[in-house]
Formats: structure tokens, sequence, C-alpha cells
């Protein structure tokens, strides 16, 4: 079992990417959605909405659930938003805390935690504004977050070039600190990544952090049936018609999609997992007991 959630502002393209995702995973994973019509169902959501699919990863059957949560607001409602986001993170943590305290443990019992959190950035922002600094702190403080810019494909490649290095400055700002998944806490924590870029789970991390934040793109959706319209190029199934030319979602030159899914099924998720359980699950511990 493999849990990732998706948070952001409304209108960032969080539902649509879980599409993709999904749609996607089928293409590459011969992946099974529980139920048919689980990757059409997916809309706006105004609470935390589940859709499971089963996937084989290296050879190992894995069951991946992706939750949906509601676009966040700009105004004096974001708080109380993002704290019922929270809400639900930690009532994972209360349902291991339960399960854990029972004398006689249920063998057969789900990792319901959530090992990773895909924020997703606004494209037309030039840079993190202070609503999502205060945002990816909170969250950091509860699972691994994991940066992405949704819609990518509005932006031209020059604007590209400029916002990536622009969303790093604010993450590494010395003035914020923003503790991402896969960031040192603290100079000695960097110092030791340095002498141990031999490790491979920590030149794993390394080769991570260049690159975030993730540019993803959304297939274009046809009307009638939710599924990604037929394309002038046939050979890419997954993609937007710009009638000058088609994107594909799963192009490496056009969208960081593909590079998302190996981090999250491949190279990082036995990470993400180690991370949510023996630093955020121990501390939520901490904290309760």
């Amino acid at each position: 079992q493999f849990n990732v959630m998706v948070v952001g502002f409304a209108g960032v393209g969080k539902t649509a990417f879980l599409r993709t995702f999904l749609e996607a995973l089928q293409h590459l994973h011969g992946a099974s959605p529980e139920t048919d019509d689980e990757i059409t169902a997916l809309q706006p959501t105004k609470l935390p909405s589940t859709v499971s699919v089963n996937i084989d990863s290296g050879g190992e059957r894995l069951t991946l659930r992706l939750i949906d949560t509601p676009g966040l607001s700009t105004g004096y409602q974001m708080d109380k938003e993002l704290q019922d986001i929270l809400g639900y993170i930690e009532h994972q943590f209360d349902l291991t805390l339960t399960e854990e305290s029972k004398v006689k443990r249920n063998p057969k019992a789900v990792d319901s935690q959530i090992h990773a959190c895909l924020y997703f950035i606004d494209p037309s922002k030039t840079k993190l504004d202070e609503h999502d600094v205060r945002i990816i702190t909170r969250l950091s403080n509860r699972v691994n977050v994991i940066p992405v810019i949704g819609k990518a494909d509005t932006l031209t490649a020059a604007q590209r070039r400029r916002l990536k290095p622009a969303i790093l400055q604010s993450i590494y700002n010395e003035a914020t600190k923003i503790p991402l998944y896969g960031i040192p806490e603290d100079e000695e924590e960097d110092e030791e990544d340095e002498e141990d870029e031999d490790d491979k789970e920590t030149q794993c991390v390394l080769d991570y952090l260049h690159q975030i934040p993730f540019g993803v793109i959304a297939y274009e959706e046809d009307p009638e049936t939710g599924k990604p319209l037929e394309t002038q190029n046939s050979a890419i199934k997954i993609g937007r018609d710009y009638g000058w030319g088609v994107i594909d979602c799963l192009s490496d030159k056009d969208s960081d999609l593909y590079s998302l899914m190996e981090v999250l099924l491949h190279t990082h998720r036995d990470i993400l997992k180690s991370e949510t359980i023996e630093r955020y699950y121990e501390q939520y511990r901490t904290e309760k007991l």
C-alpha cells in the first residue's frame, strides 16, 4: 500500500493531474482501478476523495491510493481548510495508534498513512508567495511534501526556465527554510550528505533535489467520455492537441509526469514510507503520548 495526497489552491489542476496520472498508470503499468469508472468520476471535490489502483511495480503487486482534496481558497477560510487536510492526515496516524494499542493486532490491517503530499503551485505565480510558504511549512510538519507546478503547458519555455529557479530560491531562502521532503534541516545534515554521496539512498535524494519542482501537464479530455481526446498524432495516447502540434504528457521534453511517477513508485517509494513511519508518525505518537 502506498498513499499519495494532492493539495493546492482551487484551479491549479490537481484533479486533472490525478486523472492523467491514472491514465498513465494504465498505459505504462496496466494498472486497474477498483471500479471501471473511477478515473472519469474524479471531479473537483469539497471533501477528500480517494481512488485506488493495483499496479505491478518492479515485480511487486502494489495498491496505490490517491487522495484528492478540496481546492484551498485565498481568503480567511484558508487556514481552516488547511487544518481540515492536516486533520485527515493526523486521523490516519490515529488509526495506526489505535491498532498498535490492541492486545491482538489485525495482521491484515491496511497502512492508511499518507506517504507523500504533492503540493501544486499556481503556474501564474512568479515564485512561492506567503500563502504557499505557510501551507507547505505546516504540511511539512506532518507529511513528505513534494512541490509540483500544475498546468505547466500554460508556461512558455522561457517562463518555465525562470519559474523553477525562483521557486527553489523561495524554498532555500534562509528566512523561510521550508522543510520540504529531501532538503537537509541544518548545516550538519548538509555536510553529512556531502560526505555520504556514495551512499545509494543519499545519492537518490540528491538526484531528486535536482528535479524539483516537477512541472506536469494534464491530458485534454473528450467532453463526452472524460477520457483522453484522440490527437492528430496517433502515437501520443495521453496529450493535448493545440493545432500547431501535440504535447505528450509522458514526454520528458514536455512534462515531468514520468519522472514524478518514477520518484513515487520506484526510486523514492521506500524512503518516503520510512520517513512517514520513523519521522512523522513517531513525532505524532510522541506528541499524543
